[in-house]
Protein backbone atom coordinates (compact mmCIF):
# COMPACT_ATOMS: atom_id res chain seq x y z
CA UNK A 1 0.00 0.00 0.00
CA UNK A 2 2.63 2.57 1.07
CA UNK A 3 5.03 1.51 -1.68
CA UNK A 4 2.33 2.03 -4.30
CA UNK A 5 1.49 5.47 -2.93
CA UNK A 6 5.14 6.53 -2.83
CA UNK A 7 5.57 5.34 -6.41
CA UNK A 8 2.49 7.29 -7.51
CA UNK A 9 3.84 10.41 -5.78
CA UNK A 10 7.14 10.05 -7.65
CA UNK A 11 5.33 9.69 -10.98
CA UNK A 12 3.12 12.73 -10.37
CA UNK A 13 6.15 14.75 -9.30
CA UNK A 14 8.12 13.62 -12.39
CA UNK A 15 10.82 12.07 -10.18
CA UNK A 16 12.68 8.81 -10.67
CA UNK A 17 10.91 5.84 -9.11
CA UNK A 18 11.87 5.09 -5.48
CA UNK A 19 14.69 2.58 -5.01
CA UNK A 20 14.98 0.31 -1.97
CA UNK A 21 17.97 -1.21 -0.21
CA UNK A 22 17.72 -3.76 2.56
CA UNK A 23 19.79 -5.08 5.46
CA UNK A 24 19.26 -8.65 6.61
CA UNK A 25 20.44 -10.11 9.88
CA UNK A 26 19.72 -13.05 12.14
CA UNK A 27 19.69 -16.81 11.51
CA UNK A 28 18.13 -18.33 8.41
CA UNK A 29 15.13 -19.66 10.33
CA UNK A 30 14.39 -16.23 11.89
CA UNK A 31 15.71 -13.44 9.65
CA UNK A 32 15.11 -9.77 10.32
CA UNK A 33 15.00 -7.01 7.72
CA UNK A 34 15.49 -3.26 7.77
CA UNK A 35 14.95 -1.24 4.60
CA UNK A 36 15.69 2.24 3.33
CA UNK A 37 14.19 4.02 0.34
CA UNK A 38 15.76 6.65 -1.89
CA UNK A 39 13.13 9.18 -2.95
CA UNK A 40 14.44 11.95 -5.19
CA UNK A 41 17.87 11.76 -3.57
CA UNK A 42 16.57 11.68 0.03
CA UNK A 43 16.95 8.55 2.15
CA UNK A 44 14.24 7.31 4.51
CA UNK A 45 14.71 4.26 6.76
CA UNK A 46 12.25 1.89 8.38
CA UNK A 47 12.09 2.60 12.13
CA UNK A 48 12.73 -0.98 13.23
CA UNK A 49 13.51 -4.46 11.97
CA UNK A 50 10.70 -6.47 10.38
CA UNK A 51 10.14 -10.16 9.90
CA UNK A 52 9.79 -9.90 6.10
CA UNK A 53 11.41 -7.83 3.39
CA UNK A 54 8.01 -6.62 2.19
CA UNK A 55 7.12 -5.26 5.64
CA UNK A 56 10.47 -3.47 5.89
CA UNK A 57 10.04 -1.78 2.50
CA UNK A 58 6.48 -0.72 3.33
CA UNK A 59 7.71 0.68 6.66
CA UNK A 60 10.39 2.74 4.90
CA UNK A 61 7.85 3.99 2.35
CA UNK A 62 5.48 4.97 5.16
CA UNK A 63 8.22 7.01 6.85
CA UNK A 64 8.91 8.79 3.57
CA UNK A 65 5.23 9.60 3.01
CA UNK A 66 4.74 10.86 6.56
CA UNK A 67 7.76 13.17 6.31
CA UNK A 68 6.91 14.46 2.84
CA UNK A 69 3.30 15.16 3.86
CA UNK A 70 4.44 17.64 6.53
CA UNK A 71 7.05 19.70 4.70
CA UNK A 72 8.45 20.77 1.37
CA UNK A 73 6.82 21.58 -1.96
CA UNK A 74 5.39 18.05 -2.21
CA UNK A 75 3.29 18.54 0.92
CA UNK A 76 -0.13 19.12 -0.67
CA UNK A 77 0.45 16.59 -3.44
CA UNK A 78 1.58 13.96 -0.92
CA UNK A 79 -1.54 14.55 1.16
CA UNK A 80 -3.75 14.06 -1.89
CA UNK A 81 -1.96 10.89 -2.92
CA UNK A 82 -2.11 9.54 0.63
CA UNK A 83 -5.79 10.05 1.10
CA UNK A 84 -7.39 9.67 -2.31
CA UNK A 85 -8.52 6.24 -1.15
CA UNK A 86 -9.65 7.51 2.26
CA UNK A 87 -6.99 5.42 3.95
CA UNK A 88 -6.75 7.54 7.09
CA UNK A 89 -10.49 7.68 7.72
CA UNK A 90 -10.53 3.90 7.47
CA UNK A 91 -7.52 3.65 9.79
CA UNK A 92 -9.19 5.81 12.43
CA UNK A 93 -12.43 3.86 12.26
CA UNK A 94 -10.74 0.46 12.42
CA UNK A 95 -8.43 1.57 15.24
CA UNK A 96 -11.32 2.96 17.28
CA UNK A 97 -13.23 -0.29 16.84
CA UNK A 98 -10.15 -2.28 17.78
CA UNK A 99 -9.66 -0.20 20.93
CA UNK A 100 -13.33 -0.57 21.92
CA UNK A 101 -14.02 3.16 21.54
CA UNK A 102 -16.86 5.06 19.94
CA UNK A 103 -16.35 5.71 16.23
CA UNK A 104 -14.75 9.03 15.21
CA UNK A 105 -17.14 11.98 14.94
CA UNK A 106 -16.50 14.58 12.23
CA UNK A 107 -17.68 18.19 12.57
CA UNK A 108 -17.26 20.46 9.56
CA UNK A 109 -17.54 24.26 9.53
CA UNK A 110 -18.11 26.18 6.30
CA UNK A 111 -16.72 29.67 5.77
CA UNK A 112 -15.88 32.05 2.95
CA UNK A 113 -18.11 33.39 0.17
CA UNK A 114 -20.86 31.25 -1.27
CA UNK A 115 -19.17 30.73 -4.64
CA UNK A 116 -15.79 29.82 -3.09
CA UNK A 117 -16.52 27.99 0.18
CA UNK A 118 -13.82 26.83 2.56
CA UNK A 119 -14.42 23.80 4.79
CA UNK A 120 -12.59 23.10 8.04
CA UNK A 121 -13.18 19.80 9.80
CA UNK A 122 -12.47 18.58 13.33
CA UNK A 123 -12.60 14.90 14.25
CA UNK A 124 -13.19 13.72 17.81
CA UNK A 125 -11.77 10.42 18.99
CA UNK A 126 -11.33 9.19 22.57
CA UNK A 127 -12.18 12.65 23.91
CA UNK A 128 -9.47 14.32 21.80
CA UNK A 129 -10.09 16.77 18.96
CA UNK A 130 -7.96 17.01 15.82
CA UNK A 131 -8.41 19.74 13.21
CA UNK A 132 -7.23 19.30 9.65
CA UNK A 133 -6.18 21.82 7.05
CA UNK A 134 -8.96 23.77 5.28
CA UNK A 135 -10.18 22.34 1.99
CA UNK A 136 -12.45 23.27 -0.90
CA UNK A 137 -14.83 20.37 -0.27
CA UNK A 138 -16.36 18.85 2.84
CA UNK A 139 -15.12 15.39 1.88
CA UNK A 140 -11.52 16.54 1.56
CA UNK A 141 -11.77 18.48 4.83
CA UNK A 142 -12.77 15.27 6.63
CA UNK A 143 -9.83 13.46 5.06
CA UNK A 144 -7.47 16.24 6.17
CA UNK A 145 -8.81 15.95 9.72
CA UNK A 146 -8.21 12.20 9.63
CA UNK A 147 -4.63 12.78 8.43
CA UNK A 148 -4.02 15.25 11.28
CA UNK A 149 -5.51 12.83 13.82
CA UNK A 150 -3.46 9.84 12.71
CA UNK A 151 -0.23 11.87 12.59
CA UNK A 152 -0.86 13.19 16.10
CA UNK A 153 -1.75 9.76 17.48
CA UNK A 154 1.49 8.29 16.18
CA UNK A 155 3.43 11.01 18.05
CA UNK A 156 1.77 10.35 21.41
CA UNK A 157 4.29 9.94 24.27
CA UNK A 158 2.64 6.72 25.43
CA UNK A 159 3.02 5.33 21.93
CA UNK A 160 6.75 6.04 21.91
CA UNK A 161 7.30 4.29 25.23
CA UNK A 162 5.28 1.28 24.13
CA UNK A 163 7.15 1.06 20.85
CA UNK A 164 10.50 1.18 22.61
CA UNK A 165 9.48 -1.66 24.89
CA UNK A 166 8.40 -3.81 21.98
CA UNK A 167 11.21 -3.33 19.48
CA UNK A 168 11.79 -7.07 19.71
CA UNK A 169 8.34 -7.57 18.16
CA UNK A 170 8.64 -6.02 14.71
CA UNK A 171 5.44 -7.69 13.60
CA UNK A 172 3.52 -5.30 15.84
CA UNK A 173 1.96 -2.86 13.40
CA UNK A 174 1.31 0.83 14.01
CA UNK A 175 -2.43 0.31 14.06
CA UNK A 176 -2.21 -2.34 16.77
CA UNK A 177 0.06 -0.16 18.92
CA UNK A 178 -2.12 2.94 18.52
CA UNK A 179 -5.21 0.87 19.34
CA UNK A 180 -3.53 -0.44 22.46
CA UNK A 181 -2.71 3.08 23.63
CA UNK A 182 -6.21 4.33 22.82
CA UNK A 183 -7.75 1.46 24.76
CA UNK A 184 -6.55 3.27 27.89
CA UNK A 185 -9.07 5.99 27.05
CA UNK A 186 -11.95 3.52 26.89
CA UNK A 187 -12.70 3.80 30.61
CA UNK A 188 -12.89 7.59 30.33
CA UNK A 189 -15.11 7.26 27.28
CA UNK A 190 -17.38 4.82 29.11
CA UNK A 191 -17.54 7.15 32.12
CA UNK A 192 -18.59 10.04 29.90
CA UNK A 193 -21.29 7.90 28.32
CA UNK A 194 -22.50 6.72 31.73
CA UNK A 195 -22.56 10.27 33.07
CA UNK A 196 -24.50 11.45 30.04
CA UNK A 197 -26.93 8.55 30.42
CA UNK A 198 -27.42 9.29 34.13
CA UNK A 199 -27.93 12.98 33.34
CA UNK A 200 -30.58 12.14 30.75
CA UNK A 201 -32.32 9.79 33.18
CA UNK A 202 -32.26 12.45 35.90
CA UNK A 203 -33.74 15.03 33.55
CA UNK A 204 -36.41 12.55 32.50
CA UNK A 205 -37.32 11.90 36.15
CA UNK A 206 -37.53 15.63 36.83
CA UNK A 207 -39.84 16.05 33.86
CA UNK A 208 -42.06 13.24 35.17
CA UNK A 209 -42.16 14.82 38.65
CA UNK A 210 -42.97 18.24 37.22
CA UNK A 211 -45.69 16.78 35.04
CA UNK A 212 -47.15 14.90 38.01
CA UNK A 213 -47.02 18.04 40.15
CA UNK A 214 -48.70 20.03 37.40
CA UNK A 215 -51.43 17.40 37.05
CA UNK A 216 -51.99 17.39 40.82
CA UNK A 217 -52.25 21.17 40.86
CA UNK A 218 -54.70 21.06 37.99
CA UNK A 219 -56.80 18.42 39.75
CA UNK A 220 -56.79 20.44 42.98
CA UNK A 221 -57.85 23.56 41.11
CA UNK A 222 -60.70 21.66 39.48
CA UNK A 223 -61.86 20.34 42.85
CA UNK A 224 -61.78 23.81 44.41
CA UNK A 225 -63.74 25.20 41.48
CA UNK A 226 -66.36 22.47 41.84
CA UNK A 227 -66.66 23.16 45.58
CA UNK A 228 -66.96 26.88 44.90
CA UNK A 229 -69.64 26.25 42.28
CA UNK A 230 -71.64 23.98 44.59
CA UNK A 231 -71.34 26.47 47.44
CA UNK A 232 -72.46 29.35 45.27
CA UNK A 233 -75.41 27.37 43.95
CA UNK A 234 -76.50 26.42 47.49
CA UNK A 235 -76.34 30.03 48.68
CA UNK A 236 -78.37 31.18 45.71
CA UNK A 237 -81.00 28.53 46.38
CA UNK A 238 -81.30 29.51 50.06
CA UNK A 239 -81.76 33.15 49.14
CA UNK A 240 -84.54 32.27 46.77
Amino acid sequence: MYKNQLQELAQRSCFNLPSYTCIREGPDHAPRFKASVNFNGEIFESPSYCTTLRQAEHAAAEVALNVLSTRGPSRSLTARVLDETGIYKNLLQETAHRAGLNLPVYTTVRSGPGHVPIFTCTVELAGMNFTGEPAKTKKQAEKNAAIAAWSALKRMPNLDSLTNKETDKPEEQDQAIVARVLSNFRAKDDNRNNNARRRDQSQARRRVVCRSHRDNCSAASSTLWELFTVSTTSEAASIC
